[in-house]
């Protein structure tokens, strides 16, 4: 009875996608039933085994037990598990993407069932399968044939998860004859029922082929008004499946839904002019808003993508590895997950882990007891305890000691610490955002960073562009940081002339943003002080670079000219003058929200006056 307990258990923990809990238990009952020399009870536990194995894609594991369960049902004399051990089998096969295989299994399993159970629940499995195997092979009719039946009985039997999976196939037959009218109803009634049931594994999936499904025809080139609430939706719904898909911890299907994230994100940024994220507002229309996030600043498409898949991440719970070369702004981009998620409310403690001497550490990290150490008069609370309820960065995680790691993997997994000198557990609640420029790959073959820690890190990972990759940015962040130093908003083309613009967006700026900052310091500081710009950077090979900017006369000649507060347009400085014309009114957009009212007002312009220029530089369609 305990056996079978645990069986039960363990399907039921599969069904509602909990696979790890369900393999402890499954693994219960089938030592029970060899501890009994009970042939019977291995029987079911094998075949469970198998499923589950079959769904966390061990298809080896999944095939051995599966072997055992149908050998045992054979010298057993049962048929229903014979049948079951067959179908999973099929199933394994079918997901390997053996169709031929699995039809064999399947019409073997379906021949069994049709003796037994005419109208029962293996015959029902069979038909859905059978039609995803017709699916696969690129005959939607027959495949819709077999699902009609498949769908039939499980509503004669009252089996919603049956009835979900099998809409979820109807509705995939109905995309690849291009009816998406079915399709759409058939996948939206397969998440609702799967919701309602609590299996999340499932409803991920099928809410995977509904992206798939709503994005379809805006890839075929539509782009009406409602594409824009249709990408809308597609987003909410993926980010919800990269969650499940998150919780339910099985790779393949992360990837697939950071695929899918990934898709979604780069049709929203072909659609939202400026970089400006479109959020569904509780009326139900759309608006160029922006949640309060961190301001990144930029017109690149690298980095429109990168921060729509940010922001996916921001809503999940998971840790999120960011990696690129040093000053490529990963502190900023881990703020603005933390200022988008549910813990925004709470702190985002940032730690330089290169900066803490080994030997402290510990101390720093977990905090200490009353007493643990000469001078600790009171207790002290680290930097896990400060970020309970928030965000923990971690800077340069790559340099995390080695004895150190274990213990942050054990707080990762299940919140719990040591403080030094306190024998009693303390717990934190928060999310790891962790950073690093170094290759951990590399450092876990070395041995200097423990595997297990790098794979938990790594679930969810952003890859920051170096500069030299987003060209199209180089000139915004300039003018951006330089207008931070003076104090207001500046025009490039009174701190350096063409040529030295020239040479700035050709530079590879090793540095990054932070070598831009530096430059673009340097020459408010140069200005005021010298009247003249005059900075140097070291390019390839040690050459000097070297960046000048208008002599004195010269910007007073403008100043007089009445060209103070605009952008240079004469036919030599045309191509530069633009591409700083275009910053500009980016950055007056990103700063006011999307706004074109506020960018108008903010650049001294009338509001026609805008409109004429974003439609000459190509940055707003005639449509819009």
């Amino acid at each position: 009875k305990q056996s079978m307990v645990l069986l039960n258990t363990g399907i039921t923990h599969y069904k509602t996608g909990n696979y790890s809990a369900s393999l402890t238990v499954l693994n219960r009952s089938h030592e029970i039933g060899v501890k009994g020399k009970w042939d019977h009870r291995q029987v079911f536990s094998n075949i469970a085994l198998g499923n589950v194995h079959r769904l966390l894609r061990d298809f080896e594991t999944a095939r051995k037990h599966l072997h055992s369960g149908y050998s045992q049902a054979q010298s057993l004399g049962f048929p229903r598990e014979e049948a079951l051990a067959l179908e999973f089998l099929g199933d394994v096969y079918r997901d390997e993407g053996q169709t031929r295989d699995a039809y064999r299994f399947y019409a073997r399993a379906r021949a069994i069932a049709l003796e037994i159970a005419p109208k029962g629940d293996i015959i029902m499995e069979v038909h859905r399968r059978m039609g995803e195997c017709h699916l696969r092979e690129g005959s939607p009719v027959e495949a819709l044939a077999e699902l009609g039946q498949a769908l039939e009985l499980s509503r004669v039997q009252r089996d919603s998860y049956e009835e979900a999976v099998t809409l979820r196939i109807m509705a995939e037959a109905s995309r690849s004859i291009g009816d998406l009218g079915r399709a759409r109803r058939n996948i939206e009634k397969s998440v609702t029922i799967l919701q309602e049931i609590a299996s999340p594994h499932e409803q991920a999936i099928s809410q995977l082929l509904w992206v798939d499904i709503l994005v379809d025809d805006l890839e075929k080139g539509r782009r009406d008004v409602s594409s824009r609430s249709i990408l809308n939706q597609a987003w909410e719904i993926v980010r919800s499946a990269l969650d499940l898909c998150l919780k339910t911890d099985i790779r393949w299907w992360t990837d697939k839904a950071r695929l899918a994230v990934k898709r979604v994100a780069s049709l929203r940024a072909s659609l939202d002019d400026f970089g400006v994220r479109s959020e569904v507002q509780p009326g139900g229309g759309a608006s160029d808003t922006l949640r309060p996030l961190s301001l990144i600043i930029h017109t690149s498409t690298i980095m429109r993508d990168l921060l729509q898949l940010c922001d996916a991440f921001a809503g999940t719970g998971e840790p999120v590895l960011i990696t690129g070369e040093t000053g490529t702004g990963k502190e900023l981009i881990a703020r603005r997950i933390h200022n988008g998620s549910r813990r925004s409310e709470g702190d985002l403690v940032a730690v330089n882990v290169s900066a803490i001497s080994p030997s402290l550490f510990e101390r720093e990290f977990f905090g200490h007891a009353k007493g643990a150490f000469s001078g600790a008069d009171q207790d002290g609370q680290g930097f896990a305890g400060r970020a309970s309820g928030g965000t923990l960065f971690l800077d340069e995680i790559g340099d995390l000691p080695l004895e150190m790691q274990p213990k942050l993997l054990r707080l990762l997994q299940g919140g719990a610490y040591q403080a030094l000198g306190d024998p009693a557990q303390r717990t934190a609640d928060l999310r790891l955002i962790a950073a690093t420029n170094a290759d951990l790959g590399k450092l876990v073959l070395e041995g200097k960073f423990r595997a297990d820690l790098y794979y938990r890190l790594k679930i969810l990972e952003l890859e920051l562009p170096p500069i030299r990759q987003r060209q199209e940015d180089i000139l915004l962040l300039l003018r951006h940081f330089l207008s931070e130093a003076v104090g207001r908003p500046i025009d490039l083309s009174h701190y350096f002339d063409q040529p030295s613009l020239d040479k700035v967006l050709a530079y590879s700026w090793p540095g990054n943003v932070r070598e831009i900052v530096m430059v673009a310091r340097r020459a408010a500081v140069e200005l005021t002080a010298k009247g003249r710009v005059h900075i140097y950077l070291v390019g390839e090979s040690d050459r000097r670079i070297e960046l000048t900017g208008p002599k004195p006369q010269t910007l007073a000649a403008m100043a007089a000219d009445g060209r103070g507060g605009s952008v240079n347009t004469s036919t030599a400085d045309q191509g530069v003058s633009e591409s700083v014309e275009r910053s500009r009114i980016l950055l007056a957009l990103e700063e006011s929200g999307g706004s074109k009212v506020v960018a108008a007002r903010r650049l001294g312009l009338s509001r026609s006056t805008l409109y004429r220029k974003l439609r000459r530089l190509e940055i707003l369609s005639k449509e819009d």
